[in-house]
């Protein structure tokens, strides 16, 4: 095996151990919602995720201050996408039906989704300034090594993480406030 892929194959393990007690935990903590109801993250964000996570897998795999940067990233973004994909991106899924007015009984269960992200608001957005920095250093990296693919990652998460904080995550909250509105009034 080479230096690279067990580089590589280590990383990954690491990164998975990284995140298994927080995943056990949301889990357990959701376990009770999965069963009920499930609610599909919109395939465009997780078409989005999936890509910059390949991205960031190509480039934690480079040697240099590049590989460096990026293998410093990944433990930081790796966590905080998994769980934005259990608390934040499936209350979206609901966006496209409620906006034409279906509302069903059984939609009231996100509400322990948009509940989570309300109380892990602060923690989120703390995530996002560890992600910027870490951003940041790959960006540097990127332009003194001139790697162009590098640089348009960073490029890419600065503008991903803005939109979350003013879109992504608004728009699922609201999707709660909805909910509860339309549920009142039933």
């Amino acid at each position: 095996m080479s230096y690279v892929k067990l580089v590589s194959v280590l990383f990954s393990l690491a990164c998975a151990v990284i995140a298994l007690p927080r995943t056990l935990a949301a889990q357990d903590q959701h376990a009770h919602h999965a069963a009920k109801t499930e609610f599909p993250v919109p395939p465009s964000i997780r078409a989005e995720h999936a890509e910059i996570h390949s991205e960031l897998l190509a480039a934690t795999r480079l040697t240099g201050k590049t590989g460096d940067a990026a293998r410093n990233l990944a433990p930081v973004l790796d966590p905080h996408f998994q769980r934005e994909e259990q608390i934040a991106l499936p209350p979206l899924g609901l966006l496209e039906p409620m906006s034409r007015g279906v509302f069903r009984p059984a939609m009231a269960d996100v509400l322990a989704l948009t509940d989570s992200l309300h109380a892990e608001m602060p923690k989120m957005l703390a995530e996002h300034a560890q992600i910027r920095a870490a951003t940041a250093k790959l960006a540097e990296a990127a332009r003194v090594e001139n790697n162009a693919p590098a640089l348009q990652l960073a490029t890419r998460l600065k503008a991903h993480a803005l939109t979350e904080e003013e879109v992504t995550y608004p728009a699922a909250l609201l999707v709660g406030d909805l909910i509860k509105a339309r549920g009142a009034k039933k």
